[in-house]
């Protein structure tokens, strides 16, 4: 074997193995930009031009930029019709900002390289760059043209459009996939969030009743459903996608309280104590979480009216089960002086407050507590002085102070104590009052 022959065999087995040999064949779906179909017969010509084009794209690999692209330059002098120098020349441009440029080079690569989807790829940002919207989305129409069993171009082809305002073309790309490989959420997700963008809810929400009809036993999309026939008040519809989650998650403290929801608007009583009960009684939430709960529906109307009493016994056993944790205390103490169990309501809310005394509303409600049970004055008025120095611009411990003391025949401290009322409300009708019998009575 001479010397030419084996120099010849070694750089064919380099390209082979490089497959960087663009060259002038018409490349099929390639794995890389240079990829080509099997070279069955290779002219020296063909060599020369792909040895050239492997010193071209070393040289790009090592930084020497300007060094390739004057190799490339010398590849297309050999061969005009070599497509993957074209290719990198305008990758080259584009890098630089030189659309104009990268335009010219990427479509002689496309139009020597046909079929190679890297090159219409870069063809398609040298568009979207140039905010050529039309070539833009055209290119992408063709990528999927060419290569219509590849779901990540339908994508691509949806953003395209979605990019140049186009939100029906971008959802009807979308539509497309959806056919060949079914109902998924990353489509159904982005139609829905498309259709909402275009003001059109019912087909939003269409999307999402597919992905529960796909797949019924995720709570999600039932979830979304059932929030979305509620805000349009349609309970009925909502209960629907309720009970969905409810079968597939029935210890979900979170889908009882939906239930009860739902039934409360719809004026089922019985049925909301049903969850109400059922989500306050699951041993996984922690106490407070369950006695909030409680009182939160408690605060409705007709639902109180209805369980009132059932629901006062549940908070007493929930209260029972609490333990030594005491952050349920305040509200269990508000739901024992709603009840006028006052002397109770007292003895809770003095316990919460060794744990907690920076919120004034507790003080208020154990103040009322304490005035209205009436049992220990002197009690009434420590309290009443130590709200006062927490909350210095509350009135209603100044007005307990000089209610007391007015009460008790201490007269200067009734005085002063009003003095500080009037300063903060002096036209509350409860203070006018008491100042009117103060100074009767205190001369």
């Amino acid at each position: 074997m001479n010397m030419r022959m084996r120099n010849t065999i070694y750089l064919l087995l380099i390209i082979i193995l490089l497959s960087s040999c663009g060259g002038t064949k018409k490349a099929a779906q390639p794995a890389s930009p240079f990829q080509r179909k099997p070279i069955v017969e290779v002219t020296e010509d063909e060599l020369k031009h792909d040895a050239a084009e492997i010193d071209a794209v070393a040289k790009l690999m090592l930084g020497k930029d300007e060094e390739a692209l004057a190799d490339f330059r010398k590849v297309l002098k050999m061969d005009p019709t070599y497509s993957s120098a074209y290719y990198e020349i305008g990758r080259m441009y584009l890098a630089k900002g030189w659309i104009d440029s990268a335009l010219f080079y990427t479509k002689q690569a496309v139009q020597y390289g046909k079929g190679n989807v890297w090159y219409m790829k870069q063809l398609a940002r040298v568009y979207e760059m140039q905010r050529d919207n039309k070539n833009f989305t055209a290119t992408w129409e063709e990528i999927v043209k060419q290569n219509p069993d590849v779901p990540d171009y339908y994508y691509d082809l949806s953003n395209a459009y979605l990019s140049s305002g186009n939100v029906v073309a971008s959802i009807d790309a979308l539509d497309r996939v959806e056919k060949l490989y079914g109902v998924t959420e990353p489509i159904s997700l982005q139609k829905q969030k498309l259709w909402n963008y275009l003001e059109k809810p019912d087909k939003a929400r269409k999307e999402i009743e597919r992905l529960s009809d796909a797949m019924p036993t995720e709570p999600r999309y039932n979830a979304i459903l059932a929030e979305s026939y509620m805000a349009e008040k349609n309970y009925s519809k909502a209960l629907l996608y309720y009970n969905r989650i409810l079968s597939s998650t029935p210890e979900d403290e979170n889908i009882h309280i939906s239930l009860a929801s739902c039934y409360m608007a719809m004026n089922n009583m019985d049925s909301t104590y049903k969850h109400v009960r059922l989500a306050v009684q699951n041993p996984a939430i922690d106490c407070l979480h369950r006695l909030r709960y409680l009182t939160e529906f408690m605060q409705h109307k007709d639902f109180f009216m209805a369980y009132s009493r059932p629901c006062y016994l549940l908070a007493d056993t929930l209260s029972g089960q609490c333990g030594s944790d005491k952050g349920h205390l305040l509200l269990y103490g508000q739901l024992l002086a709603a009840q006028e169990r006052f002397s109770e309501a007292v003895a809770v809310l003095t316990d919460y407050l060794t744990v907690d005394s920076s919120t004034y509303k507790v003080w208020e409600v154990l103040l009322i507590c304490e005035r209205r049970e009436g049992s220990d004055p002197e009690k009434l008025l420590a309290h009443a002085e130590r709200a006062a120095e927490l909350f210095p611009l509350q009135i209603f411990p100044y007005y307990i102070l000089a209610e007391g003391n007015y009460n008790a025949g201490n007269c200067e401290k009734a005085r002063q104590y009003m003095e500080r009322c009037l300063m903060i409300a002096p036209r509350d009708s409860e203070v006018v009052r008491l100042n009117q019998s103060i100074k009767e009575t205190c001369q």
